[in-house]
């Protein structure tokens, strides 16, 4: 467990994701939760985590990116 600030900015955001997802049967998402969803989701696209179901595992997006030589 960690706890961090974040600026109004990025809170105001936060709390835009979590009104979009207001919905039945859920009802409303955590600040928990939601910040869980978006690391997630973020660190999946950029390669740290394995996507769901991906049978080759994790592939950095640093070196998906690179063209062949």
């Amino acid at each position: 467990m960690i706890s961090v600030t974040v600026e109004d900015e990025l809170l105001d955001g936060l709390e835009g994701f979590i009104a979009e997802r207001n919905e039945p049967p859920r009802g409303k998402m955590s600040y928990d939760d939601a910040v869980n969803v978006i690391i997630r989701d973020w660190l999946m696209a950029q390669g740290y985590i394995a996507l769901p179901d991906d049978p080759n595992g994790v592939t950095p997006a640093l070196d998906a990116a690179l063209v062949p030589k």
